[in-house]
C-alpha cells in the first residue's frame, strides 16, 4: 500500500510539472494619464494597446507556441479602481476572441502564478499577463524566475518580460515593444 501511495504522489508531481506553460509574457499596463485620479489609459496608452495586437500576433519570437491561450489582467482594488490592465489587453482580447481573466488583484500575484503553473489548459502554451508594475518582479519570481528581477521602473511602458520554461528552469528575457515613437530599441 505504501508503494502505491508513493507512486501516486510521484505521478501527481509529474503531472503538475507537465502542466506548465511553455512561456508566460508579462507586461505593464499601457501609459496612464497625468491625472493620477483617472483610472483609464491615456491617449498614448490607447494607441499602445491597439499596437500590441500586431506585436503579440506577428512577432515571430512570441509566436513559437501558437497564439496566446489565455489573457490575465490585475483585478481592480477598491481604493484605486484602475481599469488600465484590462484596457491594455482589450484590443488583443477582441482580436483573439479570448476573455480577459481577472481572478486576482495585483498584490495576489502568488495565487495567479499558482493557477498559471498548475492549470493543464496552459500546458505547452503561451499565457499573457498584464499587471501593475510595482508587483511584476514578485510575479516573475512566483512564476519561477530566480533571482527575482529588479524593480520595473514607473516610467517604462515599452517592454515585455518573457519567461520561458526549459530544463526545469524559468528563463527571463526582456523584449522591447518598439511600437510607438520614443520606444527604446533595446
Amino acid at each position: 500500500m505504501k508503494l502505491i501511495r508513493i507512486s501516486f504522489i510521484f505521478l501527481a508531481g509529474i503531472q503538475i510539472s507537465l502542466a506548465r506553460p511553455a512561456e508566460v509574457i508579462l507586461l505593464r499596463h499601457a501609459e496612464k494619464p497625468s491625472d493620477e485620479s483617472d483610472v483609464h489609459l491615456s491617449e498614448t496608452g490607447k494607441k499602445r494597446a491597439r499596437a500590441l495586437v500586431q506585436f503579440f500576433t506577428n512577432a515571430s519570437a512570441l509566436m513559437t507556441n501558437g497564439p496566446p491561450a489565455a489573457l490575465f489582467a490585475a483585478r481592480p482594488v477598491s481604493r484605486s479602481h484602475s481599469q488600465r490592465p484590462q484596457e491594455t489587453l482589450k484590443p488583443l482580447a477582441e482580436h483573439l476572441k479570448l476573455p480577459i481573466l481577472t481572478p486576482h488583484t495585483a498584490t495576489e500575484f502568488a495565487g495567479l502564478a499558482k493557477k498559471i503553473l498548475k492549470d493543464p489548459a496552459y500546458q505547452g502554451k503561451t499565457v499573457i499577463v498584464c499587471w501593475v508594475h510595482d508587483f511584476l518582479p514578485q510575479l516573475a519570481e512566483a512564476l519561477g524566475v530566480k533571482p527575482r528581477p529588479g524593480p520595473w521602473k514607473g516610467s517604462v511602458f515599452d517592454r515585455v518580460w518573457v519567461i520561458s520554461y526549459r530544463d526545469h528552469q524559468a528563463l527571463l528575457a526582456t523584449l522591447p515593444q518598439k511600437l510607438l515613437p520614443g520606444d527604446v530599441e533595446q
